[in-house]
This record gives structure tokens, sequence and C-alpha cells, in this order.
């Protein structure tokens, strides 16, 4: 179910590598440079704080971004199309012209951790990063997000990590940007497959991050039904 609309956290039993203790390792290039890369686009994509509608895919991809956009062709028996690449991962979208959420996916090797930390990486871009809902583990799970830059619409963004803490397993890391400026609530998720994430981020998985309530997510955002565009 990792591509239903918000991914669901499994539960796993050893800690990764760059999740050591709850706390990201020391930053390392390899594993920086997927989310510098993913910081920036989202810096790029982001709808200006005044927009009022949700972009569609030919205005995201007009932007300057480290995508690699490629030609897709529209099929209404795929849940989910292939956009293009970022660093070494896949971009993804909901099959309609104006979806409300990329999704960004990185798979590895076996046994090969990414040690990636998101939170870090918008930071150094000057988002402002609180958290909303977390995974109770962390060697695996789905941590939910707020995150807004200068001059853009804070946005939702959900990570879902597994990142290899054994030899035989495979690194998986589906991180989620809504462009619709809807905040799902902790029902929503749970709803949506992910029962286990709850308000409690005492985990830390990439870290300290501060905690924001449902509600004032929603003002910050000016939120609105998803049906809206």
């Amino acid at each position: 179910m990792r591509h239903a609309i918000v991914a669901v956290a499994c539960g796993a039993g050893l800690v990764a590598s760059g999740f050591a203790q709850g706390r990201p390792a020391g930053r390392d290039a390899r594993a920086s440079a997927p989310m510098d890369a993913l910081a920036e686009t989202l810096l790029a994509l982001a709808p200006a704080a005044d927009a009022n509608a949700t972009p569609t895919i030919e205005t995201l991809r007009a932007q300057a971004s480290p995508i690699r956009w490629k030609e897709v062709r529209s099929s209404a028996e795929e849940p989910l199309r292939n956009l293009g690449t970022l660093a070494g991962g896949t971009v993804l979208a909901p099959t309609s012209a104006q979806p409300p959420e990329l999704v960004f996916d990185w798979d590895g090797p076996p046994g090969h951790p990414f040690g990636f930390n998101p939170v870090e990486a918008l930071r150094n871009k000057g988002f402002t990063v609180r958290a909303l809902y977390c995974a109770p583990m962390v060697s695996e799970g789905t941590n939910y997000f707020l995150v807004a830059a200068p001059g853009k619409r804070p946005g939702f963004l959900s990570v879902y990590a597994f990142d290899a803490p054994m030899a035989i397993s495979i690194a998986s890391w589906s991180i989620r940007y809504r462009f619709d400026g809807h905040i799902p609530s902790l029902a929503e998720v749970q709803a949506e497959g992910d029962t286990e994430a709850s308000t409690d981020c005492s985990t830390e998985t990439f870290g300290p991050v501060e905690q924001i309530s449902h509600s004032a997510a929603q003002a910050l955002a000016g939120s609105r039904a998803p049906a809206l565009r």
C-alpha cells in the first residue's frame, strides 16, 4: 500500500544505521544529494502564498527544477503515472491533469540504507518544518509534516521510510507533497490505512522538530477541501 494516497506504516524490528537512537546520522554527501534535490524541487514547485488553485502538471513542468521530466501517456487503469526522475528516484503523480500531489520514490539494493534526512535538507533551503503526526518506530513508518518556505503556501509532506536495517532488506522511501493546500487530519490519515500514526512524535526520527496541531496547520495553510481546485 506504499502507493495509496497516504503510505502505510508497517512494523520493523531493527533500527537503520542512519536512524540510530532516533537521531539522524552525520551528513553524508551520497545521502544528502537526493534530499537536497527534493528540497530544491519543492521550493521551485510549491504554489505561491496567494495561490488559489492546484497547479496542473503542465504548470509544474514549466517551472525550473531538478526533475527530469519525461513524456507520458495517461491511463485510467493506472492510479499513478511515472512523470520522470529526481536524483536517482522516480517521480510519480495520481492520474489526472490536476493531481493533488507528487510522489518521490527511492529504492536501494539489499542491505544499503540511504540515511536520508529530508527535514535537514528542507531547513537548509529555508523551509520551516513542523511535525503533525508520527510513526511509533524509527525503523519503519510514515511521518507527516507541514512545510513552508517564504512566499510559498504551506504544504503537507508525508515521508515513508524503511531504510534496510538488515543485509537482505531493500531500502524504500516514498515522499509525498500535496499541492492542493489540503491538510489531512489524523482521522483522514488513519482512514487511508496508516492506523499507527499518532500525534506522539517523541521518536524524533529526523531529530527534534517543532510540533503543530491540525487546526493551527489548517490556519497557516488556508486549508481547503480536497475536491476544490
